[in-house]
């Protein structure tokens, strides 16, 4: 290179922001900003070569540092290297954005200082990331839709010791179930205040609506009693009487996440109870992650919605710190859905949701409408839906749970009932899956509760895959030798219709009077420290077809009505058959079926004071063929 000039080093100093700023510095020659901590360098002449007279800004360590402007001034184009893609008007015209914008484009819980270590609490990283992005009222994303953004939840445990509350149009997407994990461990907080035995109010100037839903303990508080709504300042309303006065009160925090109205705010307060239909929390997405309880007393729901509505809960994991087998915790639920009429928690999809170790994976007393569970998974519980369980009739909830829509659902090892609606309508399960399930935590030879129960009319239940039935049809079990003295407890009870899912089918032999079909009568609820036992009436309608070693099909229906009460069972058989019958001992007609009730040893039903605990079919067969007998059965149960 040609050097022009060797001489020493000068650099100038001063103050770019007062007075004249920066000046054009001479060929080579160096100024240093203190006020900007910036460092530049003259360009010379363009006689001497440069391409423009000008300062010449030098990075510095200071420039790269957290209060620098370096990034922001890097441009950037997609695909820039690849000449197939055109992202301006024109090849010669792209689409420039500063790196700044671009890296905007996610944004993170860790660009709020979320750790996600499991050691070092996240609460308030994790709260201010959803605050400043939902709720700031300076921040567009509150309401303008092309601003809403995703806020991601790296891979990680994030540790939580207060509920986080998340508002409308809120999307909190994790790195995957199990991978990004909300680790919630409730506190326990004193509250002073006055209780009257038999009253559910509780009078304390320390009442804040985040109080909602957490659970109270102290003098003359029933356990499991939690806040049912709350005057700021004034009182708390409990869920239950208090049974005696008391003065000093644990409140043992609330759900791990609960979902927040259009009136809350940063700085005026959480509001969680609907006051008009616009404002309710709604077009929210939570997905990806899983939220877990750590907390031994079963005190705490993972997911509080409160009148939330048009919202989406995808790919979530959900573990409680009970399990089946445990003492009932009313508190412990995995989903909790709180509505009214005006303000119905409402149109919500729970899609691909793994619940365990809750005393209720879902629960509700409220009038929720049309929500919908695919694909779920519930395991090591005492009840996976606990639909209306408590409800109680009021102005505002008159209905009961409606239209909810379980479906493509795994229940495993759940204590008492997969599915318990006490009151509602419209609801439907389908082609669900129940394994090990109403059996307190035995088997199906020692079951004692139904895997679905329907205490209102107008709810069904269609194409369930059961164990039970596989494991109890039969009388010919040689597996089991104590076979007839094991009630069959039945799949579905209560007020409802049952569809059995798939074929099943027995061989039927010749010139034999012989039990082949074991079904189950209709069954009460029982409660969780008591069995349910026979009760009310069920009819069956039980499609059959004969396949006859002597060539011909026998197709037809057995009708069966059984009246528990009364003690009494009918039957009827409707067939009609086909091929090269053997007209002269008329082989088709010489099967003929019966039924015949049983007591709760297995034995033929005499009488007495307790009730018929099932039926069996028999078949006699006068004729000189064997074959197999398929058959598919539908129920309607009444109590």
């Amino acid at each position: 290179m040609a050097v022009y000039q060797i001489s020493k080093i000068q650099i100038r100093r001063g103050k770019q922001n007062q007075g004249t700023g920066l000046p054009q510095l001479a060929s080579g020659e160096m100024a240093w900003a203190i006020d900007t901590q910036e460092l530049y360098i003259g360009n010379g002449s363009v006689s001497e070569g440069a391409p423009a007279v000008g300062n010449t800004k030098i990075i510095t360590q200071q420039d790269l540092a957290a209060q620098g402007n370096l990034i922001s001034l890097i441009q950037y184009v997609y695909k820039s290297s690849d000449s197939t893609i055109t992202t301006g008007v024109s090849a010669t015209t792209p689409v420039y954005r500063s790196l700044v914008s671009r890296l905007d484009d996610q944004v993170t819980t860790a660009d709020f200082g979320t750790v996600g270590d499991g050691l070092v609490d996240d609460t308030a990283a994790l709260q201010r990331a959803i605050y400043q992005l939902f709720l700031n009222p300076s921040h567009t994303a509150v309401t303008t839709p092309g601003s809403r953004v995703v806020l991601n939840l790296p891979a990680g445990t994030y540790k939580t010791s207060s509920t986080i509350f998340i508002p409308s149009y809120a999307t909190l997407v994790g790195a995957g179930a199990d991978k990004s994990i909300i680790s919630y461990t409730p506190p326990t907080v004193a509250v002073t205040g006055t209780t009257t035995s038999g009253s559910p109010l509780l009078t304390t100037t320390s009442a804040a609506q985040n109080m909602v839903g957490q659970i109270v303990t102290g003098t003359g508080i029933p356990d499991n009693t939690f806040v049912l709504s709350a005057v700021t300042g004034t009182s708390l309303t409990l869920s239950t009487n208090a049974t005696a006065s008391g003065t000093t009160f644990n409140l043992n925090g609330g759900p791990a996440v609960q979902f927040i109205n259009d009136h809350s705010s940063i700085s005026g307060g959480i509001e969680t109870s609907a006051t008009d239909s616009t404002s309710q929390p709604r077009n929210i997405v939570l997905s990806n992650l899983s939220v877990s309880i750590n907390n031994v007393l079963g005190l705490n729901s993972c997911l509080q919605l409160n009148y939330v509505k048009d919202s989406v809960f995808d790919n979530i994991n959900l573990s409680g710190s009970t399990s089946g087998t445990l003492t009932l915790k009313s508190a412990s639920r995995g989903i909790n859905l709180i509505s009214n009429t005006g303000f119905a928690t409402a149109h919500n999809i729970f899609r691909n949701v793994n619940f365990s170790n809750f005393t209720y994976a879902v629960y509700t007393d409220q009038d929720i409408v049309n929500n919908s569970f695919d694909s779920c998974h519930i395991s090591n519980s005492v009840i996976g839906f606990a639909l209306g369980l408590n409800w109680v009739s009021t102005a505002f909830n008159p209905n009961g749970p409606q239209q909810t829509e379980i479906a493509n659902t795994k229940f495993y090892q759940v204590y008492q009932q997969g599915v318990y609606i006490n009151k509602g309508k419209g609801n439907i399960v389908r082609d669900c899956k129940f394994i090990g399930v109403g059996n307190a935590a035995g088997t199906n030879a020692t079951s004692q509760y139904s895997q679905i129960y329907f205490n209102t009319p107008g709810n069904s239940v269609q194409n369930i895959v059961s164990d039970r039935h596989s494991d109890l049809y039969s009388p010919d079990n040689s597996v089991n030798p104590t076979f007839y003295a094991i009630p069959y407890v039945p799949e579905v009870s209560g007020l409802g219709t049952y569809t059995m899912a798939g074929v099943n089918t027995i061989t039927l032999n010749k010139f034999i009077l012989s039990q082949f079909l074991k079904l189950p009568v209709a069954w009460s609820a029982g409660t969780l420290t008591q069995a349910g036992g026979p009760t009310g009436f069920v009819t069956y309608n039980v499609d059959y077809t004969y396949h006859s070693s002597q060539g011909f099909t026998r197709r037809g229906t057995l009708n069966i009505s059984v009246d528990v009460a009364n003690k009494k069972i009918s039957l009827s058989d409707e067939f009609d058959f086909a091929g090269s019958d053997n007209s002269t001992d008329d082989t088709a007609v010489k099967l003929s079926f019966s039924a015949q009730l049983l007591d709760q040893n297995g034995n033929a039903y005499v009488g007495g004071l307790t009730p018929p605990y099932g039926f069996v079919l028999q078949y006699l067969n006068t004729g000189s063929d064997t074959g197999p007998f398929t058959y598919t059965y539908s129920s309607i149960f009444s109590v």
